[in-house]
């Protein structure tokens, strides 16, 4: 009798079992795969946030904690904490949030058509970056770590190696809010002291965890009904490095061939390696008129925009990577960088690449090809090419990228590529 009792008390159990079983055994799967993926090395929070309640008031200041402002700030800390960044680098994102907007969610300047915390193009001349993003400051966090791992990845790149407050200031200016190093709307000094009166109060000494590699680090906070745009909350978006363009050797795009785009028709896959061009003061007094609508005047202007300190070369296109070799002391190669200047003798063509994509080919900013400078009637001017790695190699026909060399001033450790 205790036989049977037995027999069949287990075979209820089994009955209810077998169904859990069934459901739990994949689940453990997934979480053991997961586990032993090394390819999975984003860095995540998950606190769950809900829709703002801030007014976007100015009440406060930013060492008052339990003011508007200092609510805030204690908000962008705790997302960028744990998504890895370094106390330095959170204290100089927030500074600068507060040089734009004295950290106001709701700011808007409408000369410049920009609005938000850090001033995002909400259309006209800045473009439209911000698009439908809500304005609170959880939908704008949100919309900067989707940035940062994907259109901006530049920025994070910078963060991962900054050393203290000024390389992280350095860091999101030059590549988040796109001005140039010396540009005077930096205010390095009032944001340093801001950034360094934010350590202090906020307690933020500690390390960062960014990798400087190509994985996104990221932040997996749930921001409830903070913007409309579906994938600002999306975890495998922030995680997609496929299309972030930061480091040379990574990224996919649909075009192929030799490919030519105006400024204003530049497709959306390209958009990611071209690095702001529009947003930097391509001083013109660096070159001579007669190159105003030429490839040799366009590669003398950008090179000084994006390195550091600036040099002079003069030349045809042609021999424009030997002008730039001698000056900055380092050697013509046939290796493509991003950042370096190319000469090409097919004919006696120049450019700067901004970005060498996984298949080896090139996608580079030039004037005087074909939709810009003289042959397109305009001057001061640039165009964006996708020259495909067969055009440019050794005794390639391809007119203008034909066996094209390279000079990059960052082989000299004195001079800093600043995008």
């Amino acid at each position: 009798m205790k036989n049977k009792v037995k027999q069949a008390v287990v075979m209820k159990i089994a009955l209810y079992c077998a169904p859990l079983l069934v459901i739990l055994i994949p689940v453990l799967l997934i979480i053991a795969l997961t586990m032993n993926n090394p390819s999975v090395v984003c860095q995540t929070d998950t606190t769950t946030t809900t829709t703002s309640s801030d007014s976007g008031s100015s009440n406060g200041s930013l060492t008052d904690k339990n003011s508007d402002i200092g609510k805030r700030a204690s908000y962008i800390i705790d997302r960028f904490k744990k998504a890895g960044y370094s106390g330095d680098n959170i204290s100089a994102i927030i500074a600068i949030g507060w040089r734009e907007s004295n950290l106001n969610p709701k700011e808007v300047n409408p000369a410049g058509s920009v609005k938000g915390i850090w001033q995002w193009g909400a259309g006209g001349i800045n473009g439209n970056r911000y698009q439908n993003t809500a304005d609170t400051v959880e939908a704008q966090v949100d919309l900067a770590f989707k940035e940062l791992a994907s259109s901006h990845t530049v920025a994070r790149l910078g963060l991962a190696n900054a050393k203290d407050i000024d390389s992280s200031a350095l860091a999101w200016d030059t590549g988040f809010e796109g001005v140039g190093a010396s540009d005077p709307q930096r205010k390095v000094s009032e944001v340093k002291a801001w950034a360094e009166s934010i350590k202090k109060t906020y307690d933020l000494n500690f390390e960062g965890s960014l990798s400087s590699g190509n994985n996104a680090v990221s932040d997996s906070n749930t921001s409830a009904g903070n913007s409309a745009d579906s994938d600002s909350n999306n975890q495998s978006a922030y995680c997609n490095t496929d299309d972030s363009g930061s480091a040379d050797g990574t990224g996919k795009i649909k075009e192929s061939g030799l490919s030519f785009w105006d400024k204003n028709s530049i497709p959306d896959d390209i958009k990611p390696y071209v690095h702001n061009i529009t947003s930097k003061k391509l001083d013109w007094s660096l070159t001579t008129p007669d190159a105003y609508n030429q490839c040799a005047g366009f590669s003398q202007v950008y090179m000084n925009a994006i390195w550091s300190p600036n040099f002079t070369f003069r030349g045809n296109g042609n021999v424009t990577a030997e002008a730039v070799a001698k000056v900055t002391g380092v050697k013509v190669t046939t290796t493509p960088k991003a950042g370096a200047v190319f000469s090409s003798d097919r004919p006696n063509h120049t450019g700067v690449v901004l970005h060498v994509l996984a298949n080896d080919d090139l996608i580079i900013a030039n004037q005087n090809a074909v939709k810009s400078g003289q042959n397109a009637g305009t001057s001061k001017d640039y165009e964006i090419t996708l020259v495909p790695k067969k055009s440019y190699a050794k005794d390639s026909q391809a007119v203008g990228y034909g066996d094209m060399t390279f000079a990059y001033p960052g082989d000299n450790s004195k001079y800093k590529l600043h995008w």
